[in-house]
Formats: structure tokens, sequence, C-alpha cells
């Protein structure tokens, strides 16, 4: 693979006589990419992991803990992870309220997006399931099952746009973006 590159001066560094639109090329040296984790379609399949206790998210991995007000305000939080078993991991961003109306009032007013390396995940993968918190909260979790990773580094990353004010029913929550950015190695 080469770059291309379109010269339009009449002389080079060197003084040199070049004619305009000269076409020069520069080899360029692939950086090695580490193959993508399987991301699983089928939601009945990502509902029997997520049931179980076979699985893993990334934010308990991280070396990074933050508190509950961290979260609470828009900003970037970071998170280094490390994984070096075989088991699902399951990136999520998840919203919960005291109950269900509210809940669909706040999603009125929040756009998630998930990103691997860089490129946003699309509805074939991310899967909205709703669950009840151990403190009784209704939540909508937007969340993407990865597996067969292979060794290597990743980011992830979970955006939440908060386009006004919202209220979970406890507490409020300032407009703004919330995001969520995971530097990922694989070790096996």
């Amino acid at each position: 693979m080469a770059q291309i590159i379109q010269w339009d001066h009449s002389r080079d560094d060197l003084g040199s006589v070049v004619k305009p639109h000269d076409l020069i090329e520069f080899p360029l040296t692939p950086i090695p990419v580490a193959p993508v984790p399987a991301m699983e379609e089928n939601v009945d399949t990502v509902i029997g992991v997520l049931t179980g206790q076979d699985w893993q998210s990334p934010r308990s991995l991280a070396q990074e803990q933050y508190t509950e007000e961290d979260f609470a305000r828009p900003g970037t939080l970071t998170f280094t992870v490390n994984i070096t078993d075989d088991k699902p991991t399951c990136f999520n961003y998840a919203w919960c309220a005291v109950e269900e109306e509210t809940l669909r009032q706040n999603f009125e007013h929040i756009a998630v997006k998930l990103y691997f390396n860089g490129d946003e995940l699309g509805n074939d993968v991310v899967h909205n399931l709703p669950y009840t918190s151990t403190n009784n909260l209704l939540c909508l979790d937007y969340g993407v099952l990865l597996s067969d990773w292979s060794a290597g580094e990743y980011q992830l990353e979970a955006t939440a746009t908060f386009d006004e004010k919202i209220n979970d029913g406890l507490a409020g929550h300032e407009a703004g973006d919330y995001i969520f950015e995971y530097s990922v190695t694989v070790e096996k």
C-alpha cells in the first residue's frame, strides 16, 4: 500500500524543479490490528449469559474506582482494564429511575452511544435490556456482549448525552456528555 501526495510547488526544498501535480509515492507501514472480539447479536443469548454468573464488566475489572458523585456529573471518566480470561464481557451503559414513567421521560432526553476502537456500534449488537436494580430502581441497560478476545489493546467508550437537566426521582443530573473511556489490554 502506498500513499500518493500531489506536489503543487515549482521548486522543492532543495531547489530542484518539480512540475505541478507530480505524484510521489511513499510506502505506508500497516499498523497491526487485533481481531475484533465476537459481539453477540442474539438478545436471548445475551440474556441467558447475563442471568448467570459467568461474565464480567469492564468497570468491575478496572484499576480506577470512582464515587457516585463522579458518575453523577457530566465529564469523562477513564478506566484501565486488563482481561486475562475467557469470560464474556458485557460493555454497557445503564440508567435507572424510581419508576417506569420517570425512566421513560428520562430517556426522552438521553442519547446513548457505544464505541469499539472508535467505531460506533449498531443496534445489531447493542441490546436495550430493562431490569430492576438491587435497590429496586427500574433500569434500562444499553449493552454489548463481547467474547473470544484476541490478545491486544482495545478502546471502548460509552457516551450518554443528556440534552437537558433530568431527574431520576432521587436527584437532578445536569445536561451534558457523560463519557466513560476504557483502555482494555487483553493478555492470554
